[in-house]
């Protein structure tokens, strides 16, 4: 058979219970797609964040089409070395949250995904890029940014633990955290304007792994963040807030202290850390923009 068309599949071959379960997946996936006419190359990752390494030389080498099978981290690691490069992502869900993937409406199951990536019809998408800036250290991602409370969050997870239980580890992590935490203010500059925060949400997307709906009003093909900023210090109100996030809509009336901007730019100073896209990746100070350029991503 003829393929019109080859994308590259970056691929965990340790993922899920790895071994030949993992390798007749991926064998499976190819196959259903050289029935639709498209060749896949396997790159196979061998350490961590090797996914940005082979996302960066596939780009370089000339590919137009990565499919990357993970979670959102994974997905995030891929991205640092697509941005700019005009190559369009592919979506195979397979982590814990898969929050970038419920957003796009991406199938799960593998008849589905092989489906959407035949098809190639795509979608723009804006990402954002969060910037150390002390190192310079740039860091792009597509759902979000958290700085405070989720970020310490982040940092408490240990993988076995995800591995186990999934996305229950971040409650394990988070009803610990939370029972000893005294929260740290920060300040975060918008739009001429200055603002105190303990918590603050920097969102591409409308949920939070879990099914938070934290920035609600987030859109990824929208060129500009939502903002959820906290500003109270109690426990139990955070707890509130949770309880307001995991419904549906989110916030739907106003809350004491917590407030929402929409922007392009954000400046945060202070000492706290910050994570994007579940990935802890320093601590402030750091500005936060929307990169210029959208991406494709294949999506129903």
């Amino acid at each position: 058979m003829t393929h019109a068309r080859t994308v590259q599949l970056i691929s965990n071959p340790n993922a899920g219970r790895g071994g030949r379960q993992r390798a007749a997946e991926v064998a499976r996936f190819c196959a259903l797609l050289a029935a639709r006419g498209v060749a896949v190359e396997v790159l196979n990752t061998t350490a961590p964040h090797d996914a940005t390494r082979l996302a960066r030389e596939a780009a370089s080498a000339g590919a137009r089409e990565i499919v990357v099978a993970g979670g959102d981290g994974t997905i995030n690691e891929a991205l640092q070395g697509l941005v700019g490069t005009g190559v369009r992502l592919g979506v195979w869900p397979a982590g814990t949250a898969n929050v970038l993937a419920r957003e796009l409406g991406l199938p799960f199951d593998l008849r589905g995904v092989v489906e959407v990536i035949a098809r190639g019809q795509t979608r723009r998408i804006y990402t954002g890029c969060a910037t150390d800036e002390q190192t310079g250290a740039r860091r792009y991602f597509c759902l979000m940014a958290g700085i405070g409370l989720d970020a310490s969050i982040v940092a408490q997870v240990r993988t076995p633990l995800k591995r186990r239980v999934g996305k229950g580890a971040f409650w394990v992590a988070g009803l610990s955290l939370l029972a000893r935490w005294r929260p740290a203010s920060f300040n975060v500059e918008v739009g001429g304007e200055t603002y105190t925060a303990t918590f603050a949400a920097i969102g591409k997307t409308a949920h939070y792994g879990g099914g938070f709906a934290v920035t609600p009003r987030a859109r990824l093909d929208k060129a500009e963040f939502e903002l959820c900023l906290v500003s109270f210090y109690g426990r139990l109100r955070y707890l509130r807030l949770l309880a307001h996030t995991k419904r549906p809509q989110g916030v739907t009336r106003p809350l004491d202290r917590v407030r929402f901007i929409r922007a392009t730019q954000v400046r945060a100073s202070g000492d706290a850390p910050v994570q994007v896209d579940g990935e802890l990746i320093g601590r402030l100070p750091m500005t936060f923009e929307i990169v210029p350029e959208p991406i494709e991503v294949l999506a129903p």
